[in-house]
């Protein structure tokens, strides 16, 4: 199944404006309740690596020579996966590489290794979710996700968009919408994400200002008015 990025960032405005449902992409929702396209489904694995110590950014980063300050989590075959992933998610068209190909899987790690607690929930699913796929691929096709044949990659990774999965695909599922997520928003922090979006920043108004036009200073009035703020 090949999507656009267009589609993409569609769905993750939708999964925005409704942040209580579980997000799936519509297009995919069709196979919702069908099992998975294997006979075995491995356990979910029982206990993760611990995260190593680390602190936080503290009240004074320095922006002017970012870094990162904490030990990264992924290994390399873990974000050649992650970044094969992104490609296949978010894949090449005409306006940029894939997300894999730009790097996502740098802002995949930085963000599950930061010590913050949303961010180790997500370290949680991500990294359950890449020993889970390997594991998966191995169960069912005796290889890892990364060496699997491109159409079994692609069948497997369309069992992990399940509306309602069946028993043994949740958590597998939910390590796949938290990835998904995480991608959109990597990619999109990109300058080749932004480009894609038409983003153009801030931009010099050309000659004298001319001041806000009228329908803004409507809106502004009529705003005030119901804060009973107006003069």
């Amino acid at each position: 199944m090949t999507l656009s990025r267009r589609e993409t960032l569609q769905w993750m405005m939708t999964a925005a404006a409704l942040p209580l449902a579980r997000w799936t992409p519509p297009a995919m929702a069709a196979g919702q309740g069908t099992p998975p396209p294997f006979d075995v489904i491995v356990d979910w694995p029982v206990t993760l690596p611990p995260p190593p110590p680390a602190s936080g950014y503290g009240r004074d980063p320095d922006l002017m020579a970012p870094k990162v300050p904490w030990p990264l989590t992924l290994s390399e075959a873990q974000r050649a996966t992650v970044e094969l992933l992104g490609d296949m998610i978010l894949p090449a068209d005409e306006r940029s590489p894939g997300a894999g190909t730009l790097g996502v899987g740098a802002f995949v790690d930085e963000w599950i290794s930061a010590p913050y607690p949303i961010q180790r929930k997500d370290r949680e699913q991500v990294l359950g979710g890449l020993i889970w796929l390997d594991a998966q691929g191995n169960a069912a096709h005796g290889a890892v996700f990364t060496a699997l044949t491109p159409p079994r990659r692609a069948a497997l990774l369309d069992a992990l968009t399940a509306t309602a999965p069946v028993a043994g695909m949740a958590k597998p599922v939910a390590f796949m919408d938290t990835l998904r997520y995480l991608f959109v928003l990597g990619f999109y922090s990109l300058p080749e994400g932004k480009a894609d979006m038409g983003f153009i920043g801030d931009q010099p108004t050309p000659g004298l200002y001319p001041g806000p036009p009228p329908e803004a200073l409507a809106h502004l009035k009529r705003m005030l008015v119901g804060m009973g703020l107006a003069a």
